[in-house]
């Protein structure tokens, strides 16, 4: 077998919505983006490749930088199978609240990542959120019995949220300050300018 026909690739849904953290989502999108299978900075083979999912085709993000989305949400739930890689971004808690209800196709979005059996590409499937996405992570019930991390200065209401939509009978969730946190199923982690171990480590 050629090197060339052993390259893996891999589809990245990054989540959008109004007030979403620029850092939170540009920030993986350049890490992940330069990954390639050869050194041509002109034709790069690019091992990812990177779809922005939202629930309008633009979005205002922190700051007022719009953005146009790839894919609307709709379509993407209905083909999440697609996707090896799930990024979720943060913000400020109140941009997120209106997100935590149970009904949101944000949510929805995140429990069809998480059903999906493992991929057969890659071997597993990876859901990665950034900052205060991890808040996301804990309404869609999903964090029961596992260990994660927040903002430093969110980490009691990640505590809050998770034991308020852990399903009955989960064990409780583990919520460390951390820069980073690999949870093996899920991966959570704090990503800033001087924090790129989550993009890295996905």
């Amino acid at each position: 077998m050629s090197l060339r026909s052993s390259n893996k690739y891999y589809k990245v849904g990054v989540l959008l919505f109004p007030g979403a953290d620029i850092l939170d989502f540009a920030g993986p999108i350049e890490v992940l983006s330069h990954v390639s299978h050869n050194r041509n900075p002109e034709n790069p083979k690019r091992m990812f490749e990177i779809t922005t999912v939202a629930c309008s085709p633009t979005i205002r993000a922190a700051n007022l930088l719009t953005v146009h989305a790839d894919l609307l949400l709709p379509d993407a739930i209905d083909r999440i199978s697609d996707f090896h890689i799930l990024v979720i971004p943060g913000g400020p808690p109140s941009v997120l609240q209106p997100l935590l209800e149970n009904s949101t196709p944000e949510l929805d979005l995140i429990r069809k990542f998480v059903a999906l059996p493992v991929a057969l590409l890659s071997g597993t499937r990876i859901l990665l959120s950034i900052c205060t996405g991890a808040f996301l992570l804990g309404a869609a019930g999903i964090l029961g019995g596992m260990t994660v991390t927040t903002h430093h200065h969110a980490l009691d209401r990640l505590r809050d949220i998770c034991a308020q939509f852990n399903a009955p009978g989960d064990h409780t969730t583990t919520v460390l300050h951390r820069r980073y946190i690999d949870g093996g199923l899920l991966n959570e982690t704090v990503f800033d300018s001087s924090r790129p171990e989550g993009s890295a480590q996905a």
